[in-house]
């Protein structure tokens, strides 16, 4: 699921096709509304299994190669160790900046995404 709503929405920023880009993909607000559906149950294995799969979606989340992300960092530190030599700073600072606005765009679409959800029951 994780790697299918990152799909889905790199294809709708690139191309501009594919549901509303808050649609395919819940951020906090979403989270929250399951994580709720979940504590509900009062089912503990439910919890836990939901608090894993929280955990392994962050870490897959924070390995991709996006700038701002630590899967970023690593690749500028590859470049490093490839070329022999450091990357230029104001292009690693204009690279991480626009990962920083996509990434603000992404969460900012899904809260949207979120709330609408929420407010037509679908969430």
């Amino acid at each position: 699921q994780t790697l299918n709503g990152i799909l889905s929405v790199l294809s709708t920023f690139l191309v501009g096709s594919g549901p509303p880009p808050g649609q395919s993909i819940s951020g906090p607000i979403g989270l929250i509304k399951q994580g709720s559906n979940v504590v509900a149950t009062k089912d503990w294995t439910a919890v836990l299994l939901f608090a894993a799969a929280l955990s392994v979606n962050l870490g897959v989340i924070n390995a991709l190669p996006l700038p701002a992300l630590d899967g970023g960092q690593l690749v500028f530190v590859l470049a490093e160790a490839l070329t022999g030599r450091k990357v230029d700073q104001r292009l690693q600072e204009g690279i991480t900046s626009a990962a920083v606005l996509f990434l603000l765009w992404v969460s900012v679409s899904a809260a949207i995404g979120d709330v609408g959800n929420i407010l037509s029951g679908a969430l």
